[in-house]
């Protein structure tokens, strides 16, 4: 199989395709216009090869000559895998179908979607999708409610933790309350792994801010890729407490990237200003236009009876 020699960031019709059918379900952290470009990087987890920072545009991976980021490794195919970026999204497609292919350990045989935070392994060569800076997640969080208060009694129920990886897979758990990650029984989540502390974690939202918080695990979770303590997460991050993965899905808050505006209020001493300024407006013209109307249709019925009797 022959490299693409196309010009990056030209994608072909299948590629195409296969962004517009997923970029609207899952929209991802930096899509923030239509112009911005795409910074992530590939982060190799045994060290075989430098990060590699990706941009918009098409790169190639294998081991021959030629490939955008050329492999050495076993089971690595000479033009093994191809990624496309865009601001739609990240999709891979394998070029070489008999070659071992899997994203969160499951296989791929033609085309995936990557998000950040997933782990990439062509043959026994495993990288991980990050954003390109280690700084690129906010990780100061709102101060706590008073009171112990959950002030997730408040939060939108539209957020949600989908399981996209591990045990948890295809499991949806819905933001309703605080939620508490770990390896007990009663944690709300729980998580079979040894590396897990019994409470590990909480998942919460503050107002519209959705916090992950360390519970002194010393561990945090991977979120998007970057191993954190504390994050402010949005709607398309990846979360990752050992081998579960979560998706967070929250429609309607904003992306990663996005400033949030709330909505303008007016005060109740503005609307009656406002209502007082509209107050004199001359309505004599419509009562003469509705008086003249009633005098039409007596008339009308007046002449009706007339030609009846």
């Amino acid at each position: 199989m022959m490299p693409d020699k196309r010009v990056a960031g030209e994608l072909d019709e299948p590629a195409a395709s296969t962004l517009a059918q997923v970029a609207s379900a899952t929209p991802l952290y930096w899509r923030t216009s239509a112009t911005d470009a795409i910074w992530m990087r590939l982060s190799f987890l045994n060290g075989e090869h430098a990060d590699f920072v990706v941009e918009n545009g098409v790169i190639s991976l294998g081991h021959a000559d030629g490939n955008t980021l050329v492999l050495a490794g076993r089971d690595i195919a000479p033009w093994h895998a191809r990624i496309n970026v865009d601001q739609r999204g990240i999709v891979l497609e394998v070029l070489d179908f008999a070659s071992r292919t899997h994203v969160n350990a499951r296989p791929v045989r033609e085309k995936a979607l990557l998000r950040l935070g997933d782990v990439l392994c062509l043959g026994v060569v495993a990288m991980m999708l990050k954003p390109d800076r280690d700084d690129a997640i906010e990780t100061t969080l709102p101060p706590e409610p008073e009171d112990g208060d959950d002030a997730a009694d408040g939060a939108p129920t539209r957020v949600v933790l989908r399981g996209v990886a591990g045990s948890h897979f295809g499991r949806a758990i819905a933001l309703r309350q605080r939620l508490v990650v770990g390896r007990a029984a009663d944690c709300d989540i729980v998580v079979d792994d040894a590396q897990i502390a019994p409470h590990h974690a909480t998942i919460e939202t503050i107002e519209e801010t959705i916090c992950l918080r360390d519970m002194g695990s010393g561990t945090g979770a991977m979120v998007n890729g970057l191993r954190l303590p504390t994050a402010v997460l949005h709607q398309g991050d990846q979360i990752a407490f050992g081998r579960d993965h979560f998706l967070i899905e929250a429609p309607g808050l904003p992306l990663r990237g996005e400033v949030h505006v709330a909505p303008t209020t007016v005060d109740s001493e503005q609307a009656a200003a406002a209502s007082a300024d509209a107050a004199p407006a001359d309505t004599r013209g419509s009562i003469w236009w509705l008086i003249g109307a009633a005098a039409l249709i007596a008339l009308g019925l007046v002449w009706i009876l007339l030609r009846g009797a």
